[in-house]
């Protein structure tokens, strides 16, 4: 399998370099996720008003959803134009694009207001947001792993994961406050604007700190005049890496399953089964977030100690049984120790920061950020909209579905770390990346 390495002759990146990355990528992620967090108000205040709470649920789901088709759609035109212009202007453009989407969405007329144009606008405000947002993970990935040492890849790259659990805990803490200080009323009146004017005031300021990082050694070394169309027989030589690209696809998809079961529904599929106190509940799910971020980095450091093969393979273990365990404890303890059972499942989860050390060394630099961008945002988009109602359905089945779920994951992780664990050239890339 060809991977492609990092070199020996980079500069490090500077603790500044680190937070700005890390400060836009969470304010990212922020604004995409606030549409989940206010899905009821955002219904109540888009949609016409409807007697049933589950065909409102699901309208504005739908602009949910939305911004995961669009992803693809941008994934490809800004990691083409990253792969050709550079990587600082793609991530100016593409948190440009964020910023003014969240700006305008807080502009937005409601539906007492304009009537059927209100969520039409809503809708399109969504779609340009998912087509920003596309090409901004992987860029930060790209950006990251371009200027730093080889044998800290994982370290920093793992504080760029952990970065966008920060940003939904802030989205988390940011809906809770606001529900608590305004009455449902208010928030349908006006209240459901604060958090995209704060989503829209922090992408500014990250937008000005990007205007202060330069471009990455690696893309200037390398930089060559290349179309922004190329001709197929000029790109194809890079995209028959099928190995690189199966590969992508699976570690995409266990970056997606476990972050959206674990940071993002498993609070709901809870509560449809057990009767936990929903504060509580809530609580938990914030400290998970937290102890993921803090996994994230553990792991991190544990590959770049040892390696990336063996750090995935102690991870999925200790996930997998950490699974059960929660489960076994929601089914015999009634959730009395949840938030400790929380806490630990979310720092196993953090095995999900090596898929991104992985990711960056399968593409050459010509087209790195678009081969990333695509295969991340198309499995990310089939995950994003099947697994909600799947695993919805499944648990309205067999109670503990989602811990079946994360067992089924953690095998394919633990394969995929045997996999890069035994293959030599991966092996060697340890001890010397060369991009």
């Amino acid at each position: 399998m060809p991977f492609v390495a990092l070199s020996d002759s980079q500069s490090s990146v500077s603790p500044k370099q680190l937070m700005v990355i890390c400060f836009g990528n969470a304010v990212a992620y922020f604004d995409f996720l606030i549409y989940l967090f206010m899905a009821d108000i955002i219904s109540a205040t888009f949609f016409p008003a409807n007697d049933d709470p589950l065909l409102a649920k699901l309208q504005a789901l739908t602009i949910f959803i939305a911004g995961y088709l669009t992803r693809p759609i941008g994934a490809l035109l800004l990691g083409r134009y990253a792969d050709v212009k550079g990587r600082k202007p793609a991530l100016l453009i593409s948190t440009s694009f964020i910023a003014a989407t969240a700006l305008i969405t807080a502009c937005l007329p409601t539906y007492s207001q304009v009537g059927i144009l209100a969520p039409i606008l809503f809708f399109i405000a969504r779609m340009f947001q998912g087509m920003a947002f596309g090409a901004h993970t992987p860029l930060g990935w790209v950006y990251i792993a371009e200027h730093v040492d080889k044998r800290n890849l994982a370290t920093y790259l793992s504080f760029v994961t952990a970065s966008f659990m920060l940003g939904e805990l802030g989205s988390n803490l940011l809906f809770e406050v606001i529900t608590n200080t305004h009455t449902p009323t208010e928030l349908i009146e006006s209240g459901w604007r604060i958090p995209f004017v704060w989503g829209a005031t922090l992408s500014f300021v990250s937008l000005m700190l990007w205007h202060t990082l330069p471009e990455t050694p690696i893309f200037t070394a390398q930089k060559c005049k290349q179309k922004f169309m190329p001709k197929i027989s000029e790109i194809g030589p890079s995209f028959k890496r099928f190995n690189a690209i199966f590969l992508a696809l699976v570690l995409t998809f266990i970056i997606s399953s476990l972050t959206m079961v674990v940071a993002l529904l498993l609070p709901q599929l809870i509560s449809m089964k057990f009767s936990i106190d929903e504060s509580m509940l809530s609580f938990s799910n914030n400290l998970g977030l937290l102890f993921l971020m803090i996994g994230c980095i553990f792991f991190g450091l544990v590959a770049d100690k040892s390696s990336t093969g063996k750090a995935l393979m102690i991870g999925s273990i200790a996930l997998t049984l950490q699974a059960l365990a929660f489960y076994y404890h929601l089914e015999n303890g009634g959730g009395a120790f949840i938030l400790f059972m929380y806490a630990i499942l979310g720092f196993c989860t953090g095995i999900i920061s090596l898929g991104s050390v992985i990711l960056v060394q399968l593409f050459p630099t010509e087209v790195r950020v678009a081969a990333v961008s695509l295969t991340y945002n198309f499995m990310y988009a089939i995950v994003g909209v099947s697994l909600p109602f799947g695993l919805v359905y499944a648990t309205n089945l067999v109670s503990i579905s989602p811990a079946l779920y994360i067992i089924f994951v953690s095998i394919v992780t633990f394969i995929i770390g045997l996999y890069i664990y035994r293959l030599p050239k991966f092996k060697s890339l340890d001890a010397s990346i060369k991009l």
